[in-house]
């Protein structure tokens, strides 16, 4: 937090310093006010790194470079300080210095916001290792192992993990009061995700389901046994994080042979429910590709 707190001090501090000088150049000689568009140009440059975040990613002396040229702009089009219609060398060095340090300590701040908001997100959430189910991304490589299964006549398995709600919601619960319960939610999902990621091996592909809350797992060669084995370590591995999770699997060719069966199976064990469906007899796909039930 030094990187945010030092500059904002700096800041406050500058302001502060430049209000005074102000006042006791009112009181003493009237030359020595700062003018009304000094300051004006001196919020300017706070603001503009704050809200761009081209100028945040920029170099600090790019900022403080186009704070003075448009200091110099603006003070050659109006040369006359406020009382006075003579030039002051000292009161264009005070307003220079004031504008150029606040358009620095500005940038800093700025910058340190933004990192601040990265590290947030990447010690917070990291990496977020499910993509959505439903989107393109997923399909494609669904369909993929679908089809590369089915041509090579290998076992593949389709496994689906939920957290129980009693202990997920103490886990947001339990992840800081200091959050919005909306950002504690991601948090502890981006935990889990991360957890079953770290359990995959590099062939497997993690899914979340964000209409049912549900991470779906899809495991190239392997049978059932091995998929029980799987969501077994990440049950395991999920308790550490205080969050208890169910899990069903189902494999292809045993218990269907496409991807909407699979899942359909799966999450029908997860309820409870024993599928009512057979399994289906897979034939060798010939040279068509086609597979028959």
């Amino acid at each position: 937090m030094t990187h945010i707190r030092r500059p904002l001090l700096g800041l406050l501090a500058l302001l502060a310093g430049a209000v005074t000088i102000d006042r006791l150049g009112l009181n003493g000689a009237g030359e020595g006010a700062l003018a009304p568009w000094v300051y004006a140009l001196t919020l300017t440059a706070i603001v503009l790194p704050m809200v761009l975040p081209a100028l945040r990613r920029a170099r600090p002396w790019l900022l403080v470079v186009l704070s003075l040229v448009a200091y110099a702009a603006v003070k050659g089009a109006l040369p006359e300080s406020p009382g006075s219609g003579s030039f002051h060398i000292h009161l264009a060095a005070g307003e220079a210095a004031l504008v150029g340090l606040a358009a620095f300590l500005a940038h800093r701040l700025a910058a340190g916001l933004d990192g601040l908001d990265q590290a947030l997100a990447a010690v917070g959430f990291g990496e977020y290792p499910a993509l959505p189910l439903e989107g393109p991304q997923a399909a494609n490589e669904i369909l993929a192992e679908m089809a590369r299964s089915r041509r090579h006549s290998r076992p593949l398995s389709v496994a689906v993990v939920e957290p129980q709600p009693e202990s997920f919601t103490a886990a947001v619960e339990a992840a800081g009061e200091e959050v919005q319960r909306a950002l504690r939610t991601r948090y502890v999902r981006g935990r889990l995700a991360r957890v079953i990621a770290d359990h995959l091996r590099r062939s497997d592909l993690l899914f979340e389901d964000r209409a049912t809350g549900r991470f779906v797992v899809v495991s190239p060669e392997t049978t059932s046994e091995g998929a029980e084995l799987l969501v077994g370590r990440i049950r395991q591995a999920a308790g550490l994080l205080s969050l208890q999770v169910h899990s069903a699997s189902a494999s292809f060719p045993e218990h269907a042979i496409a991807f909407e069966q699979l899942l359909a199976q799966a999450e029908q064990r997860l309820a409870g429910i024993t599928p009512e469906v057979p399994a289906p007899a897979l034939r060798p796909v010939g040279s068509t590709d086609q597979v028959h039930a």
